[in-house]
């Protein structure tokens, strides 16, 4: 049950951890889940066919048995005792191989075929990753006349978004508004179908957007911990990161203190989907596993949208921490976000409106830059 438990947790977390660009770390981990899963299966596969193997021997004592009761009590020949008794031996055999098989491929037929069109439809909507050029992000990330469809219902219409280099943007709207979306785009999880995505001069489409994806740290709305330590919840076993590196990321999430404070520190086990911490706590070492690599943007999809208002308050302060330092673009609904942003954004009707772009984003050099190359 706990190698499961990992496992559903490994893969509920491939859209952040592909968006990053950090889908081999997953790769890794359900590779080792993997092999001790089998162990066990193989583990159990041994115990029952061993009480299988019991069959044969009590068949073999109740044979002895009647052949004692057939030639001794009833008189019955040699010849015909042994012959009836081969007989029914193998045929109880056939039987019960037959019936073992039979049960073994009614349960199986399904689950293979539904496996089969599951490896099927993935490998129909792999990802061709383009080689292009490395953005460098100075500047700003704008989204141009960009349109977005799923199926026959346009979420995006000639939406029109600046995102300044080393500020924090916030994007507001109704459920339905088209905000994810934008970041799916931004992480080029998705293609507009109508204008352009560009990382300053250099539009999206000619970006190698696996080096782009590794400049992003993305944090989700579920906050999915692994049941394991702090620290291979931080680093998820990339050999590149340290615990220095942990150690600083969750400094920068505001919760090393914390850390540094339990009684095994970074190995603590967070517990299944990281059911030992808070849920202010889950969410400050998701960002700090987004902070562990370094990246020059950090996305929060609806992240503090289930916390409580004090502790919601204190990862906006921390996210204040980080301004300059990277750009931040955050989806939400609450107060606090948008109270410490340099812009805000509405989706509405499939077009993004300025609420708000006074303040500390007009002042920035990134932003002062931006609007001179407009202008």
């Amino acid at each position: 049950r706990s190698l499961l438990a990992r496992l559903s947790d490994n893969l509920q977390s491939v859209k952040p951890l592909k968006a990053m660009a950090r889908e081999n770390l997953a790769n890794a981990l359900l590779e080792g889940d993997t092999t001790q899963l089998n162990r066990a299966l193989r583990k159990e596969i041994f115990s029952k066919e061993a009480l299988r193997a019991l069959q044969e021997p009590m068949l073999a004592i109740l044979i002895a048995a009647g052949l004692y009761m057939a030639l001794v009590r009833f008189g019955m020949s040699t010849g015909s005792v042994m012959f009836l008794a081969f007989l029914l031996v193998r045929a109880l055999l056939y039987l019960s191989r037959m019936q073992r098989e039979y049960q073994r491929m009614v349960t199986c037929e399904s689950a293979y075929w539904s496996l089969q069109a599951a490896i099927d439809g993935a490998r129909k909507e792999s990802e061709n990753l383009p080689e292009g050029a490395t953005p460098a992000l100075r500047q700003a990330i704008r989204l141009e006349g960009v349109g977005f469809r799923y199926r026959d219902r346009w979420v995006l219409r000639n939406a029109a978004l600046t995102i300044p280099a080393g500020g924090i943007t916030v994007i507001v709207g109704a459920s339905g508004a088209g905000k994810t979306t934008v970041v799916d785009l931004v992480t080029a999880l998705l293609r507009p179908q109508e204008g352009e995505i560009w990382i300053d001069d250099l539009p999206l489409a000619r970006v190698d957007w696996l080096v782009w994806r590794r400049m992003i740290g993305y944090v989700p709305q579920d906050t999915l911990l692994l049941h394991d330590t702090v620290a291979n919840n931080v680093t998820l076993g990339d050999p590149e990161l340290t615990r220095a590196d942990a150690e600083a990321a969750l400094s920068a999430a505001g919760i090393w203190d914390l850390v540094s404070s339990l009684p095994e520190g970074l190995d603590t086990i967070v517990g299944e989907r990281g059911g030992k911490l808070s849920g202010g706590q889950r969410q400050r070492v998701a960002i700090a596993r987004a902070l562990a690599h370094r990246p020059r943007v950090l996305i929060l999809d609806e992240a503090t949208s289930a916390l409580d208002p004090e502790t919601e308050t204190a990862i906006c302060n921390t996210l204040e921490g980080l301004r300059g330092e990277l750009t931040i673009i955050a989806i939400s609904h609450q107060s606090p976000l948008v109270e410490v942003a340099d812009r805000v954004y509405r989706l509405a009707d499939g077009t993004a409106s300025l609420v708000t772009g006074i303040g500390r984003a007009r002042s920035s050099p990134a932003a002062m830059a931006v609007s001179a190359d407009r202008s």
